[in-house]
C-alpha cells in the first residue's frame, strides 16, 4: 500500500519537527530506577508477631485465667466447720491482720 503525501504535508511535518529537543530525565532518576529494579531484600517479620505465635500465646493466657478463676471459686467457698459470730468482737486492725495472716514483723528484718 503506497501512501501519497503531498509535498506541502511533508514540509509541514518536517518544520514541526524542527523545534524538538531531547528529553531530559530529572535528577537522580537513574539511581531511583536502578534501586527499584533490584530485587528487594525480604522483610523479616519478628517471630513474636506471627499469627501462629500470637494465637498460641493468647490461648495459653486464656487457659491460665480459666484455671485461676476456678481455683479462686474453690477457695472462696465458706468452710462449713467454721462458726463466725459477728457480734463477739469489734473489727480492729489486729483482727484484720489475724484474718489475713499478716504479721507485725517487717519484711526487711
Amino acid at each position: 500500500m503506497q501512501h501519497k503525501f503531498s509535498q506541502k504535508r511533508i514540509e509541514s511535518i518536517m518544520t514541526s519537527l524542527g523545534g524538538i529537543q531531547p528529553a531530559v530525565a530529572p535528577d537522580f532518576f537513574y539511581t531511583r530506577l536502578k534501586g527499584k529494579m533490584q530485587p528487594a531484600a525480604e522483610k523479616k517479620t519478628i517471630f513474636l508477631l506471627r499469627p501462629a505465635f500470637v494465637t498460641a500465646t493468647l490461648a495459653v493466657l486464656f487457659i491460665v485465667n480459666v484455671i485461676s478463676l476456678l481455683q479462686t471459686d474453690k477457695a472462696a467457698k465458706p468452710d462449713s466447720t467454721a462458726v463466725y459470730n459477728i457480734n463477739s468482737k469489734p473489727a480492729t486492725i489486729e483482727s484484720f491482720a489475724a484474718a489475713y495472716n499478716m504479721n507485725n514483723t517487717s519484711v526487711y528484718e
